[in-house]
């Protein structure tokens, strides 16, 4: 069975929403809000400095946000 067709459609959705963010987006919003790291394990993890995570994260969230709004799935 594939798993993208048994997801509801917001969850798709989601899912398309963050595949289009940029890449070291991506990874730090994933990292933050899906695996549930905080600022530091994400900085440790990626070599990173804090402070880029945290822009990358406010940045990528932002990116994430917009595009939910675009698609209908939370509202502006």
């Amino acid at each position: 069975m594939n798993a993208r067709k048994s997801r509801p459609a917001g969850a798709s959705l989601v899912a398309d929403a963050l595949s289009a963010l940029e890449p070291e987006h991506r990874v730090v919003v994933v990292r933050a809000c899906y695996r549930g790291e905080s600022v530091a394990e994400v900085s440790d993890a990626l070599g990173l400095p804090r402070d880029t995570v945290k822009t990358r994260l406010q940045h990528g969230l932002h990116a994430l946000r917009l595009a939910l709004q675009e698609n209908g799935v939370i509202e502006p």
